[in-house]
Formats: C-alpha cells, sequence, structure tokens
C-alpha cells in the first residue's frame, strides 16, 4: 500500500517534468519570426477616425526588431465584446527583413466607431497577436450625427500623422493604390508634388473624378504653380477653379498655416454659385441650401448596408415543411415524457436499464427524422443575388458596390473572386464569426464555408472595366425658380433596354424619365408630371424597404421583380450617402449639376467569378453625373415665358 502511495505523486510528478520539457523544446524550435512582430504606429482612414459605413484604409507600421526576418501572413480581426472574433479574418502576407519595418495596409469595414476593437494576429494558427483598440482621439464623437467633412493635408512621406494647423496631415506613401479604399475621403490640400507610383496616381485621380475636392496651394520654393506630370496632368490648368469629372479643383495663395474650415468652405461654395450662375440668373442665396427645421431624426436606424444584405438573404432559404417539424416535435416530446413513463410501467424487471435504451434509442430516431427533414430541399436552386451602384470613371472603367447573398444547396468551401481590380470585400456584420479569409487587393478574392441550404451574404467594393458611352446634354429647360421643366441627354451607343426605373436628380427634385432607342444610340426626355422631392422618402431609412419577415415560420415566395423595385429608393439614397432621416429632408443638389440614376439587370461583365454553381440574378443602380452647360437658352426661357 506504501508503494502505491509513492508511485502516483512520483508519476504525476515525471509527468509534468516531460510536458514542462516538451513547451521548452518546442519553443526552442519555433523560428524566431514568430515573435519578430512590433507595431509602432496605426492610422485609421485618412484623418486617423473610424468612418461607419465605410471600408476605410488602416495602414499599421510593422517592425521586426530581430536578426531573423519574418515572412508569413498576418491576418486583421474584429473583435465582440469579451474578444471573441467575428466575421472572416483580413489576410496579408508580409515580408519584414531582421531590424527592419514597414507599412502594411488592411481596409476593415467599419459598422460603428464607438466599438471598433481589432487584433493583428499572426504564427502558428495566429496564436500570436496584439490588439487594436480605438483611442480616444482617434474617434469622432460626431459622426454618427452629423455629416462632417474629411479633410487632411498631404504631407512629404517622411512625415508622420500629426496635426499641422486646423488639419491633420497624411502622409502620402499611405495613400491607398485602390480607388474603392477612398470613401471616406471628402478633401485634401496639396502643397507639394506626392512622390507616387502609377497606381496610386490613378487612385487619386479616380477619386478625384467622382467627386472629391482638391485644394492646391503654390510650390513654397518658388511661389509657382505646382507641376503635375503623368496621368496627374490634368492638375496643371492655369485656371483658378476647374472640373475634373464631377470633382473639383481649386487653387488658393494662402499657407497652409492660413488655410481653416471657414476658407474651405467659403471657397467651395463660392465656385458653386458661380457655376449656378452660368446657367441661370437667379441670386444662389434665394434659391440655395436652406436647411429645414430639426424636426426629423438624426439618429442613424442602423447599418443601411447590413439591411440591404437581409433583403437579399430573404430572397432565397430554404422553403422547411414546417407543419411536419412542429408535428414530430410533438411527438418526440410525447415520447419523453409520458412515453417513457409508460414504457418503464409496463418493465418488470431491468427498467433502469431498459428505460435508459428507450431515451437513447428514441433521442437517436427522432435526431436521424429531424436530420433528414431539415436538410431536404423542396424545389431551392443555388442562386446568387446581387445589388449593385456603378458611377463612372475615367476610360472604361465604374466604381461599384456590390451587395451579394449567395444560397447553396450544397455545402462546402466556396471562392468569390471579382471581375475587376482593386476588390475590397468584407461581410459587413459583426454578430457571426465565418469559417473562411479574405484576402483584398489587385485581385481580391473571398473564401467561405457556406452549409447546405444556408445563405452567405457579404459586400464588396471593385473597380470594373466596362465600356462607358458618350454622353451629352442635348437640351434642357429651367423655370423662373431654377427648377427643371425639359431635358434631353443622349447615349451613344445605347444603354441597355430592360430596366425598371430611370430617374433624374437635380437639387432637390427627383424626375421621372422615359427612354427611347434611336439606331444605336438612347434619347432620355422628362415625363410630364412625374416629379418627387427626395424629402419624401425620409422613412425608407427605416421601413422593412423589401417587406421581408424575420421568422421562419412566416417565410412565403416573393415577388423578385417587386422586392427588386422596393429596394430601389433606399438604394439611391445609400449612393447619396445619406444616413439619417434629417439628412434625406435637408438634402440639396447642386445648383448646375444633375444626376442620371438608370436601374437595370445586371451585365454580364459585372457578375462574380465563383466556384457556386447558380444563377445571378439581380438589378444595378448606374449613377452618371452631369453638368448643365452653360449656353443662352435658358435666358431665351425666360424671355419667352413674360
Amino acid at each position: 500500500m506504501k508503494y502505491r502511495t509513492i508511485i502516483i505523486p512520483y508519476n504525476l510528478l515525471r509527468g509534468f517534468t516531460l510536458c514542462f520539457m516538451a513547451g521548452v523544446f518546442l519553443t526552442l524550435l519555433l523560428p524566431g519570426s514568430v515573435f519578430a512582430i512590433d507595431i509602432e504606429e496605426v492610422v485609421w482612414g485618412f484623418n486617423n477616425e473610424q468612418t461607419p459605413g465605410k471600408c476605410i484604409p488602416l495602414s499599421i507600421l510593422l517592425r521586426n526588431n530581430t536578426p531573423d526576418a519574418f515572412d508569413g501572413p498576418v491576418s486583421l480581426n474584429q473583435l465582440q465584446y469579451g474578444g471573441s472574433k467575428v466575421g472572416a479574418p483580413l489576410i496579408r502576407k508580409v515580408f519584414l527583413a531582421p531590424f527592419s519595418s514597414q507599412w502594411v495596409q488592411y481596409y476593415p469595414y467599419i459598422i460603428d466607431s464607438h466599438r471598433g476593437e481589432w487584433s493583428l494576429n499572426w504564427g502558428p494558427r495566429y496564436a500570436y497577436g496584439q490588439k487594436l483598440t480605438t483611442t480616444e482621439q482617434n474617434i469622432n464623437s460626431n459622426s454618427d450625427l452629423n455629416d462632417a467633412r474629411s479633410r487632411v493635408i498631404l504631407s512629404s512621406s517622411d512625415a508622420l500623422m500629426k496635426k499641422v494647423g486646423h488639419f491633420k496631415q497624411f502622409p502620402e506613401e499611405l495613400f491607398p493604390p485602390y480607388v474603392t479604399a477612398t470613401d471616406s475621403l471628402d478633401e485634401m490640400i496639396i502643397g507639394h508634388v506626392p512622390r507616387w507610383d502609377a497606381a496610386r496616381k490613378t487612385s487619386f485621380m479616380d477619386w478625384l473624378y467622382q467627386g472629391g475636392v482638391v485644394h492646391l496651394l503654390p510650390d513654397e520654393s518658388t511661389g509657382e504653380n505646382l507641376v503635375f506630370t503623368t496621368s496627374m496632368v490634368e492638375l496643371n490648368s492655369p485656371l483658378d477653379s476647374f472640373r475634373i469629372g464631377e470633382g473639383l479643383v481649386i487653387r488658393h495663395t494662402l499657407k497652409i498655416s492660413q488655410m481653416t474650415e471657414g476658407v474651405l468652405t467659403v471657397a467651395v461654395k463660392t465656385v458653386h454659385d458661380q457655376e449656378a450662375k452660368n446657367i441661370h440668373e437667379f441670386t444662389p442665396e434665394a434659391n440655395g441650401n436652406v436647411t429645414v427645421a430639426n424636426q426629423y431624426s438624426s439618429y442613424r436606424y442602423g447599418d443601411i448596408n447590413y439591411k440591404l444584405l437581409h433583403e437579399l438573404s430573404e430572397l432565397t432559404h430554404p422553403d422547411h415543411n414546417w407543419p411536419l417539424i412542429y408535428l414530430m416535435s410533438m411527438l418526440y416530446l410525447f415520447m419523453i415524457f409520458p412515453g417513457c413513463f409508460l414504457f418503464n410501467k409496463r418493465q418488470k424487471s431491468s427498467r433502469y436499464r431498459n428505460s435508459l435504451l428507450f431515451i437513447l434509442i428514441t433521442v437517436v430516431c427522432f435526431s436521424t427524422i429531424f436530420w433528414s427533414i431539415g436538410k431536404r430541399g423542396y424545389g431551392e436552386k443555388t442562386t446568387i443575388n446581387s445589388l449593385l451602384v456603378a458611377k463612372p470613371l475615367p476610360g472604361n472603367y465604374f466604381d461599384t458596390t456590390c451587395w451579394i447573398n449567395s444560397f447553396v444547396t450544397d455545402g462546402g468551401l466556396y471562392n468569390f473572386e471579382s471581375t475587376g481590380e482593386g476588390s475590397i470585400f468584407t461581410t459587413a456584420q459583426d454578430t457571426e464569426r465565418i469559417n473562411g479569409l479574405i484576402a483584398n487587393g489587385v485581385h481580391g478574392t473571398f473564401q467561405a464555408d457556406v452549409p447546405a441550404f444556408t445563405s452567405r451574404p457579404f459586400l464588396y467594393r471593385v473597380k470594373v472595366p466596362y465600356p462607358k458611352p458618350e454622353c451629352k446634354v442635348v437640351d434642357y429647360k429651367l423655370n423662373r425658380d431654377a427648377n427643371l421643366e425639359d431635358l434631353t441627354l443622349e447615349f451613344q451607343p445605347g444603354l441597355p433596354t430592360e430596366n425598371s426605373r430611370i430617374q433624374i436628380l437635380f437639387r432637390e427634385k427627383l424626375y421621372s424619365a422615359k427612354q427611347t432607342k434611336e439606331n444605336n444610340r438612347s434619347i432620355f426626355k422628362l415625363n410630364q408630371g412625374g416629379v418627387i422631392p427626395v424629402a419624401a422618402w425620409r422613412t425608407k431609412l427605416t421601413d422593412n424597404f423589401g417587406q421581408s419577415t424575420y421568422y421562419a415560420y412566416e417565410n412565403e415566395n416573393k415577388n423578385i421583380t417587386e422586392v427588386y423595385s422596393k429596394i430601389y429608393e433606399p438604394l439611391v439614397i445609400n449612393s447619396l450617402d445619406l444616413k439619417t432621416e434629417e439628412q434625406v429632408v435637408n438634402y440639396r443638389g447642386h445648383l448646375s449639376r444633375f444626376k442620371l440614376f438608370y436601374y437595370c439587370d445586371i451585365p454580364d461583365e459585372f457578375k462574380l467569378k465563383t466556384d457556386v454553381q447558380g444563377d445571378q440574378q439581380g438589378r444595378i443602380l448606374f449613377v452618371y453625373d452631369f453638368a448643365l452647360p452653360e449656353k443662352q437658352i435658358a435666358e431665351k426661357n425666360e424671355s419667352s415665358d413674360q
């Protein structure tokens, strides 16, 4: 007995010793690169703030403080409360030479700037990592309540992220090489010629073309205008202000220390007012932006991108036989009790053993029945439902935002790739952890595990090559109140004829339009009487715009065409970057520019490349921006009305 008492603690001690030695041995075998990464600096977005509802550039300065090179994948993970990971990890392959540092950029989607906790992980099974907790100074406390402009100064490559005068500096080497990552940037102040590669020059010009604002300062050494080269030569115009696409460039004679928020706001408004005067003789102050009294909610009703994804997921779902499932559930409960009790009373011997066997057989049988009923398909098909918003870029390209829901009948690990450049994928949710990965970049990809008879919703941004038609304003007419009375547009070659809606937005009103085909061109004209204010759509952010149901037992077959039609209004609101009811009511468009919304079936060039074998269906909203040309016809219209 004494022998047994001594040998047990000895064996335990021996086991602990072996485990400790094995741990030390494995630690020594691990490459030094596993512990090589240190995070020196983190820059969120362009102004070091998290912008809700956007994919922002997250720039992280990594350093290797060891004599061993680090070469491996590094993942960025979003964290829930408690530290659990959600969504799909963003993966980047990183190489760090010994005792070197390098900027690494990710493009996370920000749902809520007030709970943006992330972690950077590396090593075997990504076991090592560090949290990227957003500090208070990086959070704009009013970002959910107002429409504050993101304005930064482009600094030389040797400058760090800091505030100079009234604006923050943004290092030029951190400017993203993809226009799809520039959504959170509004205006930029440039006082030197940036040393960019071709990709960043193209990305910057694309951002400017689709509505960015650039403030150019004179060269500090010579006082002359900056001279740009290659793809940025359009910035060399000698004019004090000029347009590049929808974007605006304004020259200033002030120094950086003299540039304030008020100076930039006045400069932009002055240009807008002058453009308005060129097309109609009226006082901009009398017909310009008039803010409605604060009687409407400024609360952001959740994330509209999540709502759009939810509507798509409701279009296709497993049509389970719920009456049979409910019947079998009640029968299962009956078999457990009083079924097991009645069975036990009938037993003459081995009651306890037979009762356990009865429960075991019941559980196995009903588990098999529920598994068979639940996994069955009732005519469902593998389907990809899509919503897209596409805006033209220089050349034959479109900047595209895509909402996708992939429903599969055969479970597996699926790959999703875009047909364009600069793909940025995101699951746009912070509730579910997804078995997969996201690799964003020139040819981005999303790999996700999708169980049988379930959906995988996700969002991605991409620059898609697609022939851009030649567009021109043939004629227009404005009335005394500077409202649109008549408009004729010409597209050559013509746009697709299969469409569900065409509208034109001028100032704060939406005008219905019709399309006619003439040879190889499309002619658009206004429909008489089809005018509604944007403010009429103020409730579209809170409505169930697809009339989706939230409980499985209420699922019914939906009219897909009708659902896509109902999604049109919130899709337009989202394309205008309006997030609250107050913003919708107070929206005032440009006084000399208008937008054409063209809602139609998705062309093949915009469809996903994926190994999901199913139909791809959906709608795309083309958004074209036009300037009303300067002409005397407006004055003639005025005289004819008198």
